[in-house]
């Protein structure tokens, strides 16, 4: 059996109290959740890859209305839109 650290740690109340009832729901001590989270952002098997980029990831995925005013126009011939 390994030997735990203790660790003391600051965190806002808000925080503590969202975080004992997230433990509590998953039926574990806030230790254990802490524990958990520490773990797995050590592990980088774990870390998301790096991800696309806020227009690639919502690209083809709005539909606008037809440009009426000179400024949707201009912002359609931009960024390459189609209606």
């Amino acid at each position: 059996m390994r030997m735990k650290t203790r660790v003391t740690l600051t965190v806002d109340p808000k925080v503590s109290h969202r975080a004992k009832d997230v433990a509590r729901r998953q039926g574990i001590s806030l230790s254990a959740l802490v524990e958990k989270l520490l773990a797995a952002a050590a592990d980088p098997s774990t870390q998301p890859k790096e991800s696309a980029s806020f227009s690639q990831r919502w690209k083809g995925k709005m539909q606008l209305a037809t440009p009426s005013d000179a400024r949707s126009k201009r912002l359609h011939a931009k960024y390459k839109l189609t209606t």
